[in-house]
């Protein structure tokens, strides 16, 4: 980090010619550091209070044996002016940081809310019966063998049931990519998400069952 300082005295064109060099330079220069980066923009206000004196300053004097500097281009229209990207990059950053790093809350489980199950099926259709849940269709019925009616269940053990069985608890109205059944199917009180297996990289999400509850 370094500190430059230039004194008077100045003409107006002197003086103006200064003001936009030196901060152009902070514009640029000002951020490669810890503190550069936290000094630099009081450096640059206190630049502003200087320029508002600088502006009030008298113009050349036609009679002076030297020649006056030239105040050159405003600062918007410097190349360096670009430099005002960095801090607001390194803001956007700080940002994104603090975003992903925010803990997201708790799902809440409520009775008859959604149910996330865990590997509910193979990738491929099954062969054997039972069938798996995942592969459950529009008016077939499920149970969780978990709980006695149908509620919310971290690790449900699910399997289709016929309708007329007692031991049914909801009834599956339709499947749904997007996990939204309120759209398609508005009768739905409740979903099942269901997973394949077998991938080598882990889970993929296949899908979500609505739900209308029975019992």
């Amino acid at each position: 980090m370094q500190h430059r300082k230039a004194e008077g005295p100045f003409c107006r064109d002197c003086g103006l010619a200064t003001y936009r060099q030196l901060t152009a330079d902070s514009l640029w220069q000002g951020w490669w550091g810890v503190y550069s980066v936290v000094v630099n923009p009081g450096a640059m206000l206190v630049n502003l209070f200087h320029r508002a004196k600088i502006t009030a300053l008298a113009p050349p004097n036609p009679g002076s044996p030297y020649r006056p500097m030239s105040p050159g281009k405003p600062l918007f229209l410097r190349w360096q002016f670009t430099g005002i990207l960095v801090p607001v990059a390194i803001l956007a950053f700080a940002a994104l940081a603090i975003t992903e790093g925010a803990s997201p809350p708790p799902p809440s489980h409520a009775p008859n809310a959604d149910i996330p199950a865990w590997a509910l099926g193979p990738t491929a259709p099954p062969t054997a019966s039972p069938r798996s849940a995942g592969y459950a269709q529009a008016g077939e019925c499920l149970r969780n063998k978990n709980t006695e009616t149908w509620v919310a269940d971290r690790r449900p053990d699910v399997d289709i049931v016929p309708c007329t069985d007692p031991r049914a608890q909801a009834e599956v109205l339709g499947r749904t990519l997007f996990g939204v059944c309120e759209l398609d199917y508005p009768d739905a009180d409740s979903s099942l998400r269901y997973y394949s297996t077998g991938h080598p990289s882990g889970m993929d999400i296949s899908g979500t069952l609505c739900l209308r509850v029975i019992r």
